[in-house]
């Protein structure tokens, strides 16, 4: 497994953080998640998002869905980060290769 530090930069260099890894908590979730799985749960989200006409929330979960469907692995790693002015839920390839997909607010 890489350490925090090492999917600090990954992170870091998929959305362009600026501050650095003492300015964020990191929780890298000790689960796997079956990609299948989150597939069903994000469409369902993001129909409830549409409903909801939350529009913006609803194109990031389709994004996050069409990587999980793009993905040919079976598991995923999850992660959450937050800073002062940034938190990111996002999900890593079994392997903590690649980012996957992810959710910002």
């Amino acid at each position: 497994m890489k350490t925090k530090k090492d999917i600090f930069n990954l992170i870091k260099h998929s959305v362009n953080l600026s501050d650095e890894f003492d300015n964020y908590h990191i929780r890298v979730s000790n689960g796997k998640f079956e990609r299948e799985n989150m597939i069903v749960v994000y469409k369902i989200r993001e129909r409830i998002a549409i409903d909801n006409k939350n529009y913006k929330l609803a194109d990031q979960l389709h994004q996050l869905i069409i990587g999980f469907e793009s993905y040919s692995g079976i598991l995923l790693k999850g992660v959450d980060i937050c800073g002062k002015n940034y938190s990111g839920l996002f999900f890593f390839s079994e392997d903590w290769s690649k980012i996957i997909g992810y959710l910002e607010d």
